[in-house]
C-alpha cells in the first residue's frame, strides 16, 4: 500500500513584522521597526525548518513591493540562505472591506467606514491576480513562500473556505505569522494553519 502524500501546491502566507508608522510618508516607505526586523529572523529560521523538511520543488519567494514586506522577506530569506526575492506588485496590502449591512460589522469594536464598491472590485481583481498565479491545480507537489499583508492573507483564507471577504474581521493575524494553505490535483483547496506565532517569544507577538 502506497503512502506518498496526494499531490498538492502549498502556498505559506507570511505577514511582514511590525513596522514604523513615521510621519504622513505612508505605505510605499514604512519600513520595518527594530522590532519587526527581529520577528523577520525569526521567521525566516522556522521557514529554513519548513523549507528543509518539505517535499516538492520549491517554486521560490515572492513579496509585495511595499518595504515592510520586502525587508521581512530579504531579512528571512538571509537565514534560509536565499537572496533572490522576487517583487510582485499584486501582493501589496488591500483595504478592508466593510458593508454596514452584514451582520459581522454590528458589534465590531472599531469603527469603519463603507468600502466604495470600486474598492471592492480593485480587491476582487487583485484576489483573482494571486490565485490565477499560485492557486492553478498542480501537476506536481511544490511549495512557494509569499510575503505580504494581514487583509490580503485573510482574504485568501476565505475564498479558500468560500466566504465572503468580509469574513477577514473575524480573524485576527499576527506580524510575522505564518498561514498555508493547499490547493491538490483535482482543485480541491484547503487551510491547514493559520496565523501560527510558535517560533516567536510571547512578548514579541504584536498585531497592530
Amino acid at each position: 500500500m502506497s503512502h506518498e502524500p496526494p499531490i498538492c501546491r502549498r502556498v505559506f502566507l507570511m505577514r511582514h513584522g511590525h513596522y514604523e508608522r513615521t510621519g504622513n510618508l505612508g505605505d510605499t516607505v514604512w519600513g520595518l521597526s527594530p522590532l519587526g526586523r527581529r520577528q523577520a529572523v525569526r521567521v525566516g529560521r522556522r521557514l529554513a525548518q519548513l523549507v528543509d523538511s518539505a517535499s516538492g520543488r520549491f517554486e521560490g519567494v515572492y513579496a509585495s513591493p511595499w518595504p515592510r514586506a520586502t525587508q521581512s522577506a530579504e531579512i528571512a530569506g538571509r537565514e534560509m540562505d536565499l537572496d533572490n526575492i522576487r517583487i510582485k506588485r499584486y501582493l501589496h496590502e488591500l483595504v478592508p472591506l466593510v458593508d454596514p449591512e452584514r451582520p459581522e460589522f454590528k458589534s465590531f469594536p472599531i469603527g469603519l467606514e463603507a468600502t466604495p464598491s470600486e474598492g471592492r472590485v480593485f480587491v476582487d481583481q487583485q484576489i483573482d491576480k494571486i490565485r490565477d498565479r499560485f492557486f492553478k491545480p498542480p501537476t506536481r507537489r511544490s511549495f512557494v513562500l509569499l510575503f505580504a499583508h494581514g487583509n490580503l492573507i485573510r482574504y485568501l483564507v476565505a475564498r479558500t473556505l468560500r466566504l465572503p471577504y468580509e469574513a477577514w474581521a473575524m480573524m485576527d493575524i499576527a506580524h510575522a505569522s505564518i498561514s498555508e494553505l493547499r490547493v491538490y490535483a483535482n482543485g480541491f483547496e484547503a487551510l491547514i494553519s493559520f496565523n501560527e506565532t510558535g517560533h516567536l517569544p510571547p512578548s514579541m507577538v504584536t498585531t497592530a
